[in-house]
């Protein structure tokens, strides 16, 4: 018996409700290279409210909801065609007209790819979802190409104080993965937090380094300008002349160093990031095994394939993210080095500051430039020596937090 077709008010009733998706819930797919569905768990049955001979042997768009920008499915197929994970909110339409919105995480395995999907709550969510329903609409009224749209929503994320969507993601999953435990009543897992600190830490770390780079760019030319009244000076300024070049010397091993120590901070931070997202992956990854292990063979998957895939994935991610902590670990261990080297250029700074001071008081009073550079060349001493002490009071944030993380990966 076939159903009576909807009135108008049921049918905009019906298009305003929510498909009944749970916290403690998560559903994937397992589609081929071209998004063609090949399996699922009964939570993405149930959810989607199509039978599995609706599904099976459908492009996913087939549950794509008409509200969804084109960017975001652009930015997507852009980046897993690169066999990189990618995650992203996704408001998907169900058979009956209901909708439901997803945190998906897409992840690359051999001949197609997973993607695994929870139901997302974040103050973040609430702010995506006012930018996919603005974008979308530029999207109708100015019929941009997708690749045009992607880079509004770019822009719009780096408006957001994201640098990049791989930074957005991170911070969006992380973000979700807290806010659904804490919805099911779940204790707080360590392992994300951990990995929360440390990326802040590391991003505290480039920014001391940068602004001990900043303070010497603008203090390179005191040294010159002080062999300049040096030379003035003649004879009686030879002194003055030996310790400008030492201050010149002295701080130009500084520059390099720090320019090293930047260019060391950035890959730590972006190690970081990327293994704040792997242990993401991973445990969700983890929690749909614990899931799905207990669900019977169905039309949609059987069991043991779809376990193998997901065992797969769950052991790879995770050992990616325990790569990037060693290698972290080691970087902490340089990054010490490089402060005790700089500690010494920091003292031999104060050595020749002293040494000028000396020297400028045996110079005539009416050659105040001499005594003024000599201040700042002191200024610019005294910011290195307080940068390396926020180095090093951030680099032991990061070595514990590195610990902590050791350890309780360990116990997975």
């Amino acid at each position: 018996m076939e159903t009576a077709p909807l009135k108008a008010k049921d049918r905009q009733f019906v298009l305003s409700e929510e498909s009944p998706f749970s916290f403690d819930e998560l559903f994937f797919t397992r589609t081929g290279e071209s998004g063609i569905i090949l399996s699922g768990n009964s939570v993405f049955q149930r959810v989607s409210v199509y039978s599995w001979d609706e599904l099976l042997q459908k492009p996913h768009s087939h549950v794509r909801h008409p509200d969804m920008p084109r960017a975001v499915f652009w930015l997507l197929w852009e980046t897993i065609k690169k066999g990189e994970p990618i995650g992203a909110y996704v408001k998907n339409r169900a058979k009956d007209g209901r909708y439901y919105w997803v945190f998906a995480v897409i992840t690359p395995i051999d001949g197609g790819y997973l993607s695994v999907r929870l139901k997302p709550s974040s103050p973040l969510f609430e702010a995506v979802q006012e930018e996919y329903s603005q974008l979308r609409a530029r999207e109708n009224k100015e019929n941009l190409k997708p690749e045009q749209s992607a880079e509004i929503l770019l822009e719009r994320i780096q408006a957001h104080g994201f640098p990049d969507y791989v930074s957005f993601m991170t911070t969006a999953l992380s973000q979700e993965i807290t806010a659904r435990d804490k919805a099911a009543n779940r204790k707080e897992d360590y392992l994300i937090t951990y990995f929360e600190h440390l990326l802040m830490s590391s991003q505290n770390l480039l920014k001391h380094a940068t602004i001990v780079s900043e303070v010497y760019e603008k203090n390179k030319n005191v040294p010159l300008n002080l062999r300049v009244q040096a030379a003035h000076l003649g004879a009686v300024g030879a002194p003055m002349n030996v310790i400008s070049e030492n201050y010149t010397a002295i701080s130009a091993n500084i520059e390099a160093d720090m320019g090293g120590f930047i260019e060391s901070s950035n890959t730590v931070e972006k190690t970081v990031k990327e293994g704040l997202l792997l242990t993401c992956i991973s445990r969700l990854q983890r929690e749909t095994i614990d899931l799905f292990k207990d669900e019977e063979d169905h039309e949609g998957a059987t069991r043991d394939i779809e376990m193998k895939y997901l065992e797969q994935q769950q052991h790879f991610y995770t050992d990616k993210a325990s790569e990037g902590l060693e290698t972290i670990s080691q970087q902490v261990k340089k990054f010490e080095r490089a402060c005790a080297e700089m500690g010494k250029l920091t003292t031999n700074l104060e050595i020749t500051r002293v040494m000028g001071r000396i020297e400028g008081s045996s110079v005539d009073t009416s050659m105040t430039n001499v005594n003024d550079l000599i201040e700042e060349l002191g200024a610019f001493q005294e910011a290195v020596l307080k940068g390396l002490k926020d180095i090093q009071h951030t680099n032991q944030d990061i070595r514990f937090d590195v610990e902590q993380l050791l350890k309780a990966s360990s116990k997975l």
